[in-house]
């Protein structure tokens, strides 16, 4: 059976990822009718504000929130039961990292917890806040689906993908920075980078009733099940889809509604 025109997708590469059935294409192989604007390495800023440009030099001027324009008509258009959004992580462990990070010669611990816990309680709750509350200015039916990712792994692997390479992500930023204790300096850091996003997620889940945090956290300890420092292998991002497909059946079964299907 398959279910139809119920969920618009958004997000970065956990739900678009290049190499592996990521999370949204085992979603769909269960049988949900799913569009999606999802795409590999986008920024929570740029989907929910824009900050991609063109032209150049004098010329060059900022494209706009093309990312939530795209969503926004297809909600209007398809009428989705379900929005699903994943962003944050390249926000957090891409280049903005280091400013999150004392140096090691300032004889601070590695994370400067006072400037990352307000970037993520300021900035980066209202941008989230920003976007689904435009979601329910067009329909306040819509229920939305938000994980906060698992503890990656710095571990300092990459990918390729032809002839371009992306990542390292995570490693770099703690060995410009001095560290290069994985034990001891990056993975409890790590640790607390993903704990203070998600905790900033669950409070939104309690302030918002059709806001929905999945807490992925602790599902993924084994290095094997990694790709890579952030992206699970498709065995993982399977486990996750079965996370999702749970929390959206229950979120039926609890208000009483049957998905639309056909044979």
């Amino acid at each position: 059976m398959k279910r139809t025109g119920r969920i618009v997708v958004e997000g970065d590469s956990w739900f678009a990822y290049p190499l592996a059935l990521d999370i949204i294409e085992h979603l769909m192989r269960m049988g949900y009718a799913i569009k999606r604007f999802s795409k590999a390495g986008d920024t929570l800023e740029n989907i929910v504000y824009g900050t991609m440009t063109k032209g150049g030099g004098k010329m060059e001027e900022n494209r706009g929130p093309e990312s939530k324009e795209r969503v926004v008509q297809a909600i209007k258009s398809l009428k989705p039961r379900f929005v699903l959004f994943s962003a944050g992580g390249n926000d957090i462990v891409g280049e903005d990292m280091l400013q999150f990070l004392h140096h090691k010669g300032s004889n601070n611990g590695p994370l400067n917890e006072e400037r990352f816990r307000a970037h993520v309680d300021g900035p980066m709750r209202e941008a989230i806040e920003h976007y689904v509350n435009e979601i329910w200015s067009i329909d306040p039916s819509i229920d939305i689906l938000m994980d906060g990712y698992d503890y990656a792994k710095p571990n300092g692997e990459g990918y390729q993908v032809v002839a371009n390479w992306a990542g390292p992500w995570v490693r770099p930023n703690f060995i410009k920075k001095g560290w290069d204790d994985r034990a001891s300096d990056m993975e409890p850091t790590v640790k607390r980078l993903v704990d203070i996003y998600n905790e900033m997620l669950t409070g939104l889940a309690t302030k918002h009733a059709r806001f929905h945090h999945l807490d992925l956290r602790g599902m993924f300890p084994d290095e094997s099940q990694w790709h890579n420092e952030i992206h699970l292998k498709k065995e993982g991002f399977k486990k996750v889809a079965t996370v999702y497909h749970e929390k959206l059946k229950g979120i039926l079964e609890v208000k009483h509604e049957q998905p639309e299907v056909v044979a």
